[in-house]
């Protein structure tokens, strides 16, 4: 893989490093909700890049077709928030 070609992963790379920023928010500094929202931010994020990068600028994001792209990030990204922010902040009696 040539320099130009890593380079051209960098929409990857900022949706792999946000997700993982996500899960050390969880691991190290026990803060579910913020971690996991952060996760789901990940998604969200792929999801804006796959619609306005070009199909070949997208590099590993692009999957499938782009509108099936955009919907799949999109929905994960809201459906992980939404988990994340349905979990009591406490749990009763624990």
């Amino acid at each position: 893989m040539t320099r130009a070609d890593r380079l051209r992963e960098w929409p990857f790379a900022v949706v792999l490093l946000t997700a993982v920023a996500g899960l050390l928010v969880v691991a190290a500094l026990d803060r579910f909700r913020r971690g996991s929202v952060l996760f789901a931010a990940a998604f969200g994020l792929a999801a804006a890049l796959r619609l306005v990068l070009p199909g070949r600028s997208a590099g590993l994001l692009a999957v499938r077709g782009r509108p099936f792209d955009v919907v799949a990030y999109a929905g994960l990204g809201v459906a992980i928030a939404a988990l994340a922010l349905a979990v009591p902040a406490e749990v009763p009696g624990g």
